[in-house]
């Protein structure tokens, strides 16, 4: 199966897309840590089934970000917050020091 971390992060963004038995079979594999063995049991299918719904799962969130892009744009919105909020904190410090520093000196001069 392929890594628990970026599988969480892509069904968080993408499960309204898929199918109520892939979502249940999903979460009771990833978010519920059941093995194939147990789901299989208390679902009454196969564990072959159950493997082949968690792979096809998988494709399925992998080909989504590949196409619309949800995940790599989360963490670009997010580091261009992160940027604007470092901005955001010098100009405080700024202000702060010049405050201290009792200067006038306008924002041209700077």
């Amino acid at each position: 199966m392929k890594d628990n971390v970026e599988m969480v992060l892509l069904y968080d963004i993408y499960k309204d897309l898929l199918a109520t038995k892939q979502k249940e079979i999903f979460e009771e594999y990833y978010l519920y840590n059941l093995s194939l063995r147990e789901i299989a049991d208390n679902r009454n299918i196969t564990y072959q089934a159950v493997s082949d719904s968690i792979n096809k799962t998988e494709n399925l969130l992998l080909n989504f970000e590949a196409k619309i892009g949800m995940k790599e744009l989360k963490y670009k919105v997010h580091n261009v917050y992160k940027l604007i909020k470092k901005q955001d904190d010098l100009n405080s410090i700024k202000e702060k020091l010049l405050n201290e520093l009792k200067l006038d000196i306008s924002e041209d001069d700077i």
